[in-house]
């Protein structure tokens, strides 16, 4: 089988073999060349950055790109922060932004901002695109201290403002997950909207979910919706293979919750319901890596010790989510008060049917023919929708589920993307509209 997403990998690796050029200028370190393109399952596997970067290495990784989008009309570099390693989501998201003179660099520490300031000082055109803003406030220990920490974030905001940088704002969530300082979070959330020249929103409903903590100005919101993962992960290994492989029966109703193992999730909810349920043919598969989050431990000692219940507590290989994905029946996906999910959109590529709670983001993605929305405010609704879920188990829902996605695949939303911030930042700006680079 070919290597997953191999388009993007191959370009992917173009520019990182010209980064680790760059770096080995800037830190004086041997330049070290891959023995060969990375090919199969472990191409698509993001990999974690563990090191500090070195003064200049953002700087260089700038410089490097820039030289690739030399013949574009008013390239712009991007800087994005904080970076994700735990699902392909921003590689996809940035994959064609150089085709369209945009150049994507990740910001591996805040401070790198300053390095990003100094490339708009020179005359370089940046932009800042800000995605989480849990580490904000995230070592404070009281709402003042959380609140000079989003006063202090804010000015270094302003201060590369004025030098003349740009600003985008992804709402992926109403409020950082497990926030301990809610009304200290959403104060940062309006003020850091307020500053942004684009708001991008992953859900339709971004501005009315988010009103009751915070405005997101209207006339700079950009919608556009999250990608399918079609081509992206390995899809070879049939049903009852994967069933083999995970000790599954083939008569079973299986439900999988894939993903990290977090308290936000509320799968001690899923537990709940599931041990409500009465005695069938049915399995629950709960796989992802955990946290060091209160209470994840129990969660997965609960899990454990559940009849019918499959946990494996551990960062699944690219190569084997297909095991997973392709064992399952159903997808559960209970998230309260979530915008959107790259669990559902990974699960509806897969052709997985859903589980989603009515009230969220998830339940706008998904209709009746390939999902069940219940109500999360009743005691019995997600038992009620397990017990149900086996009208969901057919050719004809999962082929509705894929069609649901079929029109996001990741290349065309990632040209949308860096076409619409073209059209903000550079045209919509008052400058000369740009001359897109040939693909």
């Amino acid at each position: 089988m070919a290597a997953p997403y191999p388009e993007a990998m191959a370009r992917r690796e173009t520019f990182r073999i010209l980064l680790r050029a760059a770096r080995s200028l800037v830190t004086g370190r041997p330049m070290r060349l891959p023995k060969a393109p990375p090919t199969g399952p472990r191409a698509a596997a993001p990999v974690p950055n563990r090191t500090t970067p070195a003064p200049g290495v953002f700087t260089a990784e700038a410089r490097a790109g820039l030289a690739l989008v030399s013949s574009a009309d008013r390239p712009l570099v991007l800087g994005y922060y904080p970076t994700v390693t735990t699902n392909p989501y921003q590689l996809l998201l940035y994959d064609h932004a150089l085709e369209h003179g945009i150049v994507p660099v990740a910001m591996r520490q805040e401070s790198q901002l300053e390095e990003l300031q100094a490339l708009q000082r020179s005359g370089v055109a940046t932009a800042l695109h800000l995605h989480w803003l849990h580490s904000v406030m995230r070592s404070a220990t009281s709402i003042k201290e959380a609140r000079a920490l989003g006063r202090a974030f804010l000015g270094r905001l302003d201060a590369y403002r004025s030098a003349g940088g740009r600003l985008v704002w992804t709402v992926h969530n109403v409020l950082p997950h497990e926030t301990r300082f809610e009304a200290a979070e959403a104060e940062l959330c309006g003020k850091v909207a307020a500053r942004a020249d684009v708001v991008h929103v992953l859900a339709a409903r971004t501005a009315e979910a988010v009103a009751p903590w915070y405005r997101l100005p209207p006339d700079r919101l950009l919608h556009v919706p999250m990608s399918s993962y079609a081509g992206v992960y390995p899809d070879h290994v049939p049903r009852l293979e994967a069933r083999q492989r995970l000790h599954l029966q083939a008569d079973e109703l299986v439900f999988l919750a894939l993903g990290a193992i977090r308290p936000y999730k509320d799968l001690d909810g899923v537990l709940d319901a599931w041990a409500a349920l009465e005695p069938a043919a049915r399995r629950l598969v709960i796989a992802g890596p955990v946290t060091e989050e209160a209470g994840v431990a129990e969660l997965v000692a609960r899990a454990r010790a559940a009849s019918g219940v499959l946990v494996e507590p551990r960062k699944i290989p690219v190569a084997d989510m297909q095991l997973f994905l392709r064992a399952a029946d159903v997808a559960v996906l209970p998230y309260p008060g979530a915008l959107n999910s790259s669990a559902l959109m990974l699960a509806l590529t897969f052709g997985l049917p859903a589980i989603v709670p009515s009230g969220t983001g998830l339940a706008d993605e998904v209709g009746p023919a390939f999902a069940s929305v219940y109500d999360p405010t009743r005691p019995d609704g997600l038992r009620d929708a397990l017990e149900r879920a086996g009208a969901l188990a057919t050719p004809e829902a999962r082929a509705a589920a894929v069609a649901s996605v079929a029109d996001r695949p990741p290349a065309a939303i990632s040209h949308r993307f860096a076409l619409a911030l073209r059209e903000r930042l550079i045209v919509g700006s008052g400058e000369a509209a740009p001359a897109t680079r040939e693909r």
